[in-house]
């Protein structure tokens, strides 16, 4: 596993250091199934004057009925995010609430009271939604997202719909950006 994330690290290198600026930050998710926390890293694919797409890709790790543990469960995985909306350089835009869209897609594994974290079943979700960072400083950033989506399992955990259950989704976090 170490491997795979040496391998992973090796080639998001050169994306981050072309990249016209890049994001650091995380958060926390809270959904209609489960909740939990993230770190983020995000590169600008592409930026206008006024318009700026960004990829975002997040290290998740959430947890599932931890309080009354019933069929809990722990989450572990990695999520892709593509960001759409007004330019986050607001210095040159002059604006302070910078308003995005997002379509994202992520892979999880699951561990439960039957399985360790790094076997089957597996978990896949896509979702999308709306967001909006608010400056407190000029590469500071507070932002909420809202949306909602799918998610499925590779296998079926005890109680639960193998076919896929869908989910509201709230995000709440800081991002810092830095510029070249």
């Amino acid at each position: 596993m170490k491997k795979v994330f040496l391998v992973f690290f090796f080639f998001l290198l050169p994306v981050f250091s072309f990249a016209a600026n890049f994001s650091v930050g995380g958060g926390v998710a809270l959904t209609s199934s489960k909740s939990g926390g993230y770190g983020e890293f995000g590169v600008t694919m592409y930026n206008s004057s006024s318009f700026e797409m960004r990829n975002i890709i997040s290290i998740d790790g959430y947890g599932k009925n931890i309080i009354n543990n019933e069929n809990a469960s722990g989450y572990f995985g990695i999520t892709e995010k593509i960001t759409f909306g007004l330019s986050t350089d607001f210095t040159k835009n002059n604006v302070f609430v910078t308003p995005y869209g997002f379509i994202a897609g992520g892979f999880a594994f699951v561990g439960t009271e039957g399985s360790q974290l790094f076997d089957a079943p597996y978990s896949y979700e896509v979702y999308a939604g709306l967001g909006v960072d608010i400056f407190s400083f000029s590469n500071m950033s507070i932002f909420i997202e809202a949306g909602g989506g799918f998610e499925s399992y590779t296998d079926n955990l005890p109680d639960s719909n193998h076919l896929g259950n869908g989910f509201a989704r709230i995000n709440v976090g800081m991002r810092g950006f830095i510029k070249k």
